[in-house]
């Protein structure tokens, strides 16, 4: 979160399917049902083991009560007269190249605890960043135990004894990893865009608190993505689930910037996604191949969600696997300097942490070899590569580390992105 965004929580204004990252399947017995003639995408992280939620029909437009903006503050400056930025400049240049490329990476755990053998893994590589995966139904305070091991052994990765980020997937509905005594049944996001304002406000705050007192300080929520009426359940990676919260840009502004607000002031940080929006498309880039959005301009009314959360300036941004034609013919999202560059973050003006889907097991980038994929995205402009998968997570931060070891362009790059999450962290303390 940036400094601004502290403030704003302060004043209390503040796999896995996609993240759209999941690779495990709902039972037919459980999925919702569906007019689209495609096979159903598999549910998020893992197969949903509540019953399912019928989508229901999307609201009225222009239902909501405005939620207000802040823009034009200025960043504070930690007590000793050092900027944040001056202060992980340091860091970052106190860190070997591999400890620079391995804390860029987030990787991937099983949501009910971490192996022995799997956390000596991230020990020894130097990842410091971990996404709970699947599904659990263990209780907040036994979630807090697991969350404790992990970070408790991943600690002395981080600089400066800064946070270790434990991240998981708490939407509601399909895509709600843990589901234990303790932690809130959301419905799907499209009852719950049916919600005032106020009642969506404290249902999410409830799910922040939840979250922070399980140790879990990052939230891959909420989706941005604008379904519309006309595709409705025939999109399998956010209709089909009701993961959308209306079909319309100016009611899912609102809704992602209520929920962003409820997040950010329990302490857990929310992540918008997935830019620039995977609302537009039928297939699903994890169980897929050439996903592609074909009308999805810079200029495209369903980006309306991602510029309102820009303003606001309190959530991260993920971007989608998908292939944008009218943005960038050749790359897909993720591996796309014309999206993330000049698209989030010259165009809009984007200046905080990138993160991507999931990069190891979605089907739409398996043609690019693991380590490669955590490359092209750091190169094209990300922050944080996500790998739901430990032992390709260890992959991507060893190839990280071998390519800027041998391009200082790319060096240069890694460490940019390293000083941005150290930025944040230091913000986070």
């Amino acid at each position: 979160m940036t400094p601004r965004a502290r403030q704003l929580a302060s004043l209390g204004m503040l796999s896995v399917l996609a993240l759209s990252g999941c690779s495990t399947t709902v039972p037919d017995s459980q999925a919702p049902s569906s007019s689209a003639s495609a096979t159903p995408a598999p549910a998020p992280g893992s197969s949903a083991s509540s019953s399912p939620q019928q989508p229901s029909s999307p609201s009225e437009p222009s239902r909501k009560t405005p939620v207000p903006t802040t823009q034009g503050a200025q960043p504070s400056v930690p007590g000793d007269g050092s900027s944040v930025r001056d202060e992980a400049e340091a860091l970052a240049d106190g860190m070997s190249v591999k400890e620079q490329a391995a804390s860029l990476v987030m990787a991937g755990v099983p949501a009910s605890g971490a192996s022995a053998a799997q956390i000596a893994a991230l020990q020894e590589q130097g990842i410091s960043n971990v996404f709970l995966r699947g599904r659990s139904q263990l209780s907040v305070s036994q979630t807090a135990a697991q969350v404790r091991k992990i970070t408790g052994a991943l600690e002395r990765n981080v600089p400066g004894k800064l946070p270790v980020w434990v991240a998981t997937d708490q939407e509601g509905g399909f895509v709600r990893v843990l589901q234990g005594p303790g932690f809130t049944e959301l419905p799907t996001a499209v009852k719950q865009g049916a919600w005032s304002q106020a009642t969506l406000k404290s249902r999410m705050s409830a799910v922040g608190a939840e979250l922070a007192e399980a140790g879990i300080n990052v939230n891959l929520a909420p989706v941005a993505d604008v379904v519309p009426s006309s595709i409705g359940t025939a999109n399998d990676p956010i209709g089909y689930f009701g993961r959308e919260y209306a079909n319309n840009s100016a009611d899912a502004a609102q809704d992602v910037l209520t929920v962003n607000q409820a997040l950010a002031a329990e302490g857990v940080q929310p992540v918008v996604k997935h830019f620039p929006g995977l609302g537009r498309v039928t297939a699903n880039t994890d169980t897929s191949r050439s996903v592609a959005d074909t009308s999805t301009g810079s200029e495209s009314e369903e980006l309306a969600p991602f510029k309102e959360a820009i303003a606001q300036d309190l959530s991260w941004v993920m971007v989608s696997n998908a292939r944008y034609t009218q943005i960038d013919q050749k790359n897909d999202a993720p591996f796309s300097s014309k999206v993330i560059t000049g698209l989030l973050r010259e165009k809009l003006g984007y200046e905080g942490l990138v993160i991507s889907d999931d990069l190891c097991e979605a089907k739409q980038v398996s043609s690019v070899a693991v380590g490669q994929r955590a490359v092209r995205f750091i190169a094209a402009g990300g922050t944080v590569p996500l790998c739901v998968n430990t032992a390709d997570a260890v992959t991507m931060a060893a190839a990280l580390a071998r390519e800027a070891g041998k391009d200082k362009q790319f060096a240069a790059q890694v460490r940019e992105a390293v000083v941005k999450v150290l930025e944040e962290k230091l913000d986070g303390e």
